[in-house]
């Protein structure tokens, strides 16, 4: 049986970012990846921050566009921030990942899903792989499993990391990519309008030759036959906003994927962690979750690396992780929970009440006190207005 110090289910952002920064040190990692190469069946986007295409990638060509401005399309005006962010395409961002964790030292299986796992006491777990192909079962042992394996994680059979799961407060999101462009190749945009979601959004961004084009919203709002992707065909061919860039557009990729918005209660047991999609790690008000990748292998490399020089795999040393999520990013992200159920709960006193209530919240700082109060009565009292000289940057997280 082959022993490792840490196998990472799941090749994609976070598992590849951890098993480098893992490698590095000196752990002995196997990176397991069930597709024939990261990245082929990410869901949808691309877009995040710059600073960590800096830290972690020094290959620039991997660069599509370099986004410098936001632009949120609300039914009473636009709101703009400056921002400094990239989009990627995600099949070659995330072979680049895992290929550095490789390069660094870790022990990359393509085509190879993990069946099960046995915890059998701290600093020994065993994991149950099996190859594309293959009839056999191989089993490998491990002192920390980590799962870094999306939305539909194996480490589910868990109940401390998913007591009381539920898909109400996830999306699932539909994108294309086109060969049409926007006039200008630095700006993204985020639609926001009851005429497509009471509570979710479409968006678009430029890539190098291709705009990254897509709608997505809360499982609770998805009605059977197809309605979210007969909702995208009506963003590109009948939506006024964007119908003139998008109808006559070649679809040259399909995506589409479920995006659990909806943080776990618990990130670590003994000899295990979860990260990334798996943990939940998606901001509720947006989707984004690039960034919370990164910061969550950042947040726990440190830990087992401890762990692996104290040989204490147990649940109260695993916990240092969780506290160093909580304190890096996961606050804000259960405040976002918070304000995502006064939000959906809103969409009970009409269709136009989430945008209002997300407009107030995530955009006020451009907005007087009495233009927030026209937003809210809208459009009774006409449009707000913005403040003119407040030209504030927004973190894609």
């Amino acid at each position: 049986m082959k022993k490792y110090d840490v196998v990472i289910i799941g090749a994609g952002i976070a598992g590849s970012a951890l098993g480098r920064l893992l490698a590095e040190q000196g752990a002995a990692v196997l990176l397991l990846e069930k597709s024939a190469a990261s990245g082929l069946h990410s869901a949808c986007g691309g877009l995040f921050d710059k600073p960590y295409f800096d830290r972690y990638v020094s290959d620039t060509s991997l660069i599509e566009q370099h986004i410098t401005k936001n632009i949120f399309k609300l039914p009473w005006g636009d709101v703009e921030f400056d921002c400094d962010q990239v989009t990627v395409k995600r099949r070659d961002f995330d072979k680049y990942l895992a290929l550095q964790a490789k390069e660094a030292g870790a022990q990359l299986f393509n085509l190879t899903s993990a069946q099960n796992f046995i915890v059998q006491g701290p600093g020994k777990v065993r994991v149950y792989l099996k190859r594309r192909g293959g009839t056999n079962t191989e089993t490998v042992e491990c002192k920390v499993v980590a799962f870094a394996d999306g939305p539909k994680s194996l480490a589910a059979a868990n109940s401390r990391f998913y007591p009381k799961k539920s898909k109400k407060y996830w999306a699932y999101a539909y994108a294309y990519e086109t060969d049409r462009l926007p006039e200008k190749h630095n700006e993204m945009f985020v639609y926001l309008d009851p005429e497509l979601f009471p509570w979710g959004y479409g968006w678009l961004f430029p890539n190098r030759k291709e705009s990254n084009i897509g709608v997505g919203t809360i499982l609770p709002r998805i009605k059977k036959n197809g309605a979210l992707k007969k909702k995208l065909h009506y963003f590109i061919h009948e939506y006024a906003q964007t119908k003139s860039l998008l109808d006559s557009a070649k679809i040259v990729d399909k995506k589409g994927g479920f995006i659990p918005m909806w943080l776990n209660n618990h990130f670590s047991d003994v000899s295990q962690v979860v990260l990334g999609d798996a943990a939940g790690m998606v901001s509720p008000l947006f989707g984004a979750g690039i960034d919370y990748a990164f910061d969550a292998a950042e947040a726990c490399a440190p830990v087992i690396l401890e762990a692996l020089r104290k040989n204490d795999f147990s649940q109260l040393q695993m916990m240092k992780y969780d506290l160093a999520v909580e304190n890096k990013f996961g606050k804000d992200l259960r405040k976002q929970m918070l304000l995502a159920r006064i939000i959906i709960f809103s969409q009970k006193f009409g269709k136009r009440w989430p945008i209002k209530i997300l407009a107030v919240i995530a955009f006020g700082m451009k907005y007087t006190r009495w233009n927030k109060i026209i937003i809210m009565l809208y459009p009774l009292l006409g449009k707000p207005r913005l403040i003119n000289d407040d030209r504030q940057n927004i973190k894609h997280s």
